[in-house]
């Protein structure tokens, strides 16, 4: 089948299929493209939502993040080296990367400078740990690790690998002395990243459940059962997920909740208790046993990983299946004749073959995570609990947004959610690969 392309001259007879796509065109941009955009301007400015709108330049990143004139040249070092991953050009490459130690070492000296001020003087030890020992790893990585690189081409994904850490060691610790050191910008802001980091371990974690279901599925030989299983599995997603948010709520009622009655019934209430008295000292897990899960700041962060227990993601396992589909009953039949068993099968067929949905899941689930509000909203309120144990980076941005009236700022928190989790994403599209 011949395609042709449209132009001016057959713009009157085929042109009518690019009209259709106009609509959709149009609907994307009012409603994706442009509220996206305001955000982002808005960021600049001291925005109530309504009458008050004054430009305000930076001062709504200088209040979120701290000293600018720190953070700058961390953030342009930031960028030139994730770009000069994707870049092909070997020179460009080079340059960036220059650029990219300019820019780090510029940072480490500034830090430096910093940590000689009468504040910082009873924490000198930083400069040291933070900048100098990342650097002599650095230098050692790139003198010794580009022979190697050039002698054995191999090596090029670990090469590319170990650059990345090379960027990221010194990254990390200037950054984490900015934060944890010198309590630059809103703390809240950086504390709201500790649930996220947990949370993207326990989801990716969560994952395997899915994966696992959806083989099981899929090796079933009867066509009937699969074709039921997956109706099962589709039911659920009729249901709205506020109600299955409610359902949880009351799940960990302590009074009422289901899941506290469940463990004193299999005495597992006895186990925590002794847990918490002589190895958790956590003081949540007493007699009478009627912990507040959503309560105590302690058991909130457990009881949102063990939410959506035994974490089957409906979603996901329907991704995976469609996968598995894909894989003919000849790679089967190969396996079973030398002599490969079911988990050989998992490992070296079904895996490696479902990896591309897989990444995407990760993609979708590092971003979902990042974004994640409404959950922790419900179960907790706008402040995320006792303490601010569940406030997420999302949260938080409602919070200034809609509790304080200060949108201008929360338009700022998303501005720099959007950076991180766009570097996120460039580094699974980098780093995941997926081999035909």
């Amino acid at each position: 089948m011949s395609t042709q392309a449209i132009g001016l001259k057959n713009f009157a007879t085929r042109g009518w299929v690019l009209l259709m796509v106009v609509p959709t065109i149009a609907m994307i941009t009012i409603f994706s493209y442009y509220p996206a955009i305001e955000a982002m301007r808005h960021s600049f400015y001291n925005w109530d939502g309504g009458t008050i709108e004054e430009f305000t330049g930076l001062e709504n990143i200088r209040l979120l993040l701290g000293d600018l004139s720190l953070w700058w040249p961390l953030g342009l070092s930031f960028f030139c080296g994730f770009l000069s991953l994707f870049l092909d050009h070997p020179s460009v490459r080079r340059v960036l990367r220059g650029v990219t130690v300019v820019f780090l070492a510029y940072t480490a000296y500034g830090l430096y400078k910093h940590a000689q001020t009468p504040a910082m003087a009873d924490k000198s030890f930083w400069p040291s740990l933070q900048w100098g020992f990342p650097w002599l790893l650095c230098l050692g990585y790139v003198l010794g690790g580009r022979k190697a690189h050039q002698a054995n081409n191999k090596s090029v994904k670990w090469y590319s690998a170990a650059l990345l850490g090379c960027y990221l060691f010194p990254l990390i610790a200037e950054m984490m002395y900015l934060v944890q050191v010198a309590k630059m910008g809103d703390w809240l802001f950086w504390l709201s990243f500790r649930l996220i980091f947990i949370l993207v371990v326990a989801n990716v974690v969560k994952m395997l459940p899915s994966v696992f279901t959806a083989i099981c599925v899929h090796r079933l030989k009867s066509e009937g059962a699969q074709y039921f299983y997956r109706v099962m599995f589709v039911i659920p997603m009729i249901i709205p997920q506020l109600v299955g948010l409610l359902i949880w709520k009351f799940f960990y009622d302590p009074n009422v909740g289901p899941l506290n009655k469940l463990l004193i019934i299999t005495h597992m209430d006895k186990v925590l208790i002794w847990l918490d008295t002589w190895v958790l000292h956590w003081g949540a897990f007493t007699e009478p046993f009627k912990p507040a899960w959503l309560g105590e700041p302690s058991l909130i962060i457990p009881a949102l990983i063990f939410w959506g227990f035994p974490w089957v993601g409906v979603v996901g396992v329907l991704i995976y299946l469609s996968g598995l589909q894909n894989i003919g009953t000849e790679v089967y039949e190969a396996a079973e004749l030398d002599g490969i068993g079911w988990w050989g099968k998992f490992i070296y067929i079904e895996l490696p073959l479902i990896m591309t949905q897989i990444r995407l899941n990760l993609i979708l689930l590092v971003i979902g995570t990042f974004q994640a509000w409404s959950f922790q909203f419900l179960l907790l309120g706008s402040s995320g609990g006792p303490e601010n144990k569940g406030l997420t980076p999302g949260l938080y941005m409602y919070y200034k947004g809609f509790e304080t009236q200060n949108f201008g700022y929360a338009c700022a928190v998303g501005l720099v959610l959007f950076f991180i989790i766009m570097a996120l994403t460039m580094i699974n599209q980098k780093y995941v690969r997926v081999e035909k």
